[in-house]
């Protein structure tokens, strides 16, 4: 239950504290960290399945239900944020929000709710803040990095040295959106899983061009659909620290082979609100790896998320801030 306004002002907020929402295409999802000393650390997170994507009907409204399911996990934000200073929080929406025709009314009804103001943002914004996410904790390199992010309406594919993007492509396919499109009544079939492999590498045809003569040492994957893949392959030990071809196209003949996405649950590893999008994420991450000639993926814990963080750092201390 949301507080009313006087037991919210009662409360002590930490201007140490930083947070962000992130109302994603399947999951919303909310870190809160603190920043001291140079550095953060995430005190509290949440994350709530909500399928936005899946909710929208035609004519891009919103089902009843999802919306809410929306506003549900957003009353639930409001509650965990109510510490934190609000000039140290950014929400966004991503894909299946910028896909709704009613984006104005959401946004009031939603802001309303969680007591901030909620930016929808573009995926080149998504891609921005991914790779800040990415390199964020990793150690600065000469080379770029192929970073390659699956959520659950679209997917963003980025190139970059460190926080400098040099190719960033976001294309509209995703883990809820393609399981939806491809494996209807939760059936899953060789066939089912090559036109969903097929449409992804279509649109990734209409990307190519841009990576053409770019160069990068590694291959950096993130969000659900790929930490899923690392977690379930070493669940069944042949995995180790990165996604291989070898072993991605094991996992790929395991899920297709089940036939339906009720007998997915017996894939160790494979979390129940996971497995209806499964399908969906894995024939995006096949026709990238095809497509890009990737042999391996290393996979990394940070993603959009802690980019917005990141962002709000640099923003208020660019001197100070050096990430880890």
């Amino acid at each position: 239950m949301v507080r009313n306004p006087i037991d919210i002002k009662e409360i002590i907020q930490d201007q140490t504290l930083y947070a962000a929402a992130d109302l994603g295409s399947n999951s919303f999802h909310m870190i809160i960290t603190r920043c001291t000393n140079d550095q953060f650390a995430v005190i509290d997170k949440a994350r709530v399945v909500v399928r936005l994507a899946d909710g929208i009907i035609k004519g891009n409204g919103l089902e009843i239900g999802t919306q809410e399911r929306a506003f549900e996990a957003l009353r639930h934000f409001r509650e965990l944020l109510r510490r934190v200073p609000s000039f140290n929080i950014r929400a966004v929406g991503t894909s299946a929000l910028r896909q709704l025709s009613e984006q104005k009314n959401f946004l009031t009804a939603a802001g309303d709710i969680l007591g901030l103001p909620i930016e929808i943002i573009t995926g080149m914004e998504e891609a921005r803040l991914i790779n800040l996410g990415v390199s964020g904790t990793m150690k600065s390199q000469g080379a770029a990095r192929l970073i390659v992010d699956i959520g659950g309406g679209s997917t963003e594919i980025i190139v970059a040295k460190d926080t400098t993007i040099l190719v960033a492509e976001s294309l509209s396919m995703g883990c809820v959106t393609f399981s939806k499109c491809f494996f209807p009544n939760a059936t899953i079939s060789r066939r089912r899983f090559g036109q969903a492999q097929a449409a992804a590498g279509n649109l990734l045809e209409t990307v190519m061009d841009s990576f053409r003569g770019v160069a990068w040492l590694d291959v950096i994957g993130t969000s659900g659909t790929i930490k899923t893949t690392k977690k379930v392959i070493n669940y069944q030990g042949g995995g180790g620290k990165e996604i291989s071809s070898v072993s991605l196209d094991s996992l790929i003949e395991r899920v297709v082979s089940a036939g339906r996405v009720d007998n997915l649950l017996t894939i160790g590893g494979l979390a129940e609100d996971r497995a209806p999008v499964f399908p969906g994420g894995l024939a995006i991450l096949k026709s990238i790896m095809d497509r890009f000639a990737i042999k391996s993926m290393k996979v990394s814990k940070m993603a959009m998320r802690e980019g917005i963080i990141f962002d709000l750092l640099r923003k208020k201390t660019p001197e100070r801030f050096v990430s880890r």
